[in-house]
Order: structure tokens, then C-alpha cells, then sequence
């Protein structure tokens, strides 16, 4: 398995994971409604405003998070090309392009080596 290869299975995977979280937002969301709209004893409640503030912002806490788990864990699974060219990614700092004294880059160009004889310098 080479780095490249490693590198999309770790994506891959990191997908499938944002997935399963969406999922399992499901049921959380459909309770929230559930309770908003059919469980909402008032005798529990001061209110109908009182309900409201309290199972409102859990209820866009999770389907933001459904969203946005739901959407990144798709991209990632199905392209996630600038991902993995931001993993991958090998700067210059990195690179080995610089020519090296040995007569390689004398050989590319049908020149003889101006390379140093290693040994016989003295």
C-alpha cells in the first residue's frame, strides 16, 4: 500500500465516520419535533414560550450539526480532491530537484561530467 493510497483510505474513512454521525442526529432531531409537537405536556411547562425556548435551540444545534456532518462526511466519501492534494501536498522545502554534482544531470545532457573524481582529488 503506497501514501497515496493511505492517504484515501484515511479520507474515506473519515467520511464514513461524519456519516454515521449525521445518523445518528436522525432520531435526536425527530424526538425534538416529537416533543415540541405532541409530548409537550403544559402542566410540566409554564408555557407554550417556555417549551419553545428550551427545545428550540437544541433542535437548530442538531440539525445544524446533521448539515454539516451529513455534507462534509458526503464530500468526503465521494471526491475530496482538494483534500487529499492539501495531504499530500510536497512543498519545495521538501523537494530533492536541486542538480547534483555526480554527473546526473551532465549524463541527461549528453555533456561530460564536471564532477570531481571522489578520491582521487589530492
Amino acid at each position: 500500500m503506497t501514501k497515496d493510497d493511505l492517504i484515501w483510505v484515511v479520507i474515506r474513512g473519515a467520511g464514513f465516520v461524519l456519516l454515521l454521525r449525521a445518523a445518528l442526529y436522525v432520531p435526536q432531531i425527530v424526538g425534538t419535533v416529537a416533543w415540541l409537537v405532541y409530548l409537550g405536556d403544559f402542566s410540566f411547562a409554564y408555557s407554550e414560550g417556555h417549551r419553545m425556548s428550551v427545545a428550540m435551540p437544541q433542535l437548530l444545534t442538531e440539525a445544524v450539526l446533521f448539515v454539516f456532518d451529513g455534507g462534509l462526511g458526503l464530500y468526503l466519501l465521494r471526491s475530496a480532491a482538494w483534500v487529499h492534494r492539501l495531504i499530500s501536498f510536497v512543498g519545495q522545502e521538501r523537494s530533492n530537484s536541486a542538480p547534483h554534482r555526480d554527473g546526473r544531470e551532465a549524463s541527461d545532457l549528453g555533456q561530460p561530467s564536471s564532477a570531481p573524481a571522489r578520491g582521487r582529488e589530492r
